[in-house]
């Protein structure tokens, strides 16, 4: 079993508009959108970063993810990959940095163009703590990166925004 390497203690959990939730068939599907907003230069999902969000989702639910880059200036991509020390966050992350089979975005090391999108889905089978992160070169560095939990005590998905994180997609 893997240690917690982060706790989710900010704000109370919510349900924001971008999740949307099917308890009877233990599957969530969220919608992420990388530039969200200006936010730490656009280097942003849904206009969180740094780990200022967490995503949680109960062991053994299904997850599909809505990707866009909106970012005009800047391709993207989204990768689930471990949590890492923020010493350790990889100058830039591919296939093999994923922490949960089929869990990325189309080209993860270069990041899909704006308004390019994608879909991913994947089923999270064990408890652990990782991180949503752009793989390109550069950006999980630069702040492009927040938390996703799997806990196996959760009845549902939710998210936490940590207190004093900048105002993102609610």
């Amino acid at each position: 079993m893997m240690a917690a390497l982060f706790l989710v203690t900010a704000a109370a959990p919510v349900t924001p508009s971008w999740m949307r939730i099917d308890a009877a068939k233990h599957e969530v599907k969220l919608d992420i959108i990388a530039g969200f907003n200006p936010n730490d230069g656009a280097l942003n999902f849904n206009g969180y970063f740094d780990g200022d969000m967490t995503v949680v989702v109960p062991t053994g639910w299904t997850v599909e993810i809505a990707f866009k880059n909106q970012d005009a200036m800047l391709p993207h991509s989204l990768l689930v990959t471990r949590a890492y020390e923020p010493s350790a966050i990889p100058q830039q992350a591919g296939v093999d940095a994923v922490a949960v089979p089929r869990a990325y975005s189309d080209k993860p090391e270069e990041g899909i163009p704006s308004p390019g999108t994608d879909k991913l889905r994947f089923v999270v089978k064990e408890a652990g703590d990782f991180y949503f992160l752009c793989g390109a070169p550069g950006h999980a560095q630069g702040g492009m990166w927040t938390k996703f939990k799997v806990d196996a005590g959760a009845s549902a998905p939710y998210v936490i925004v940590e207190d004093g994180a900048a105002l993102g997609r609610q």
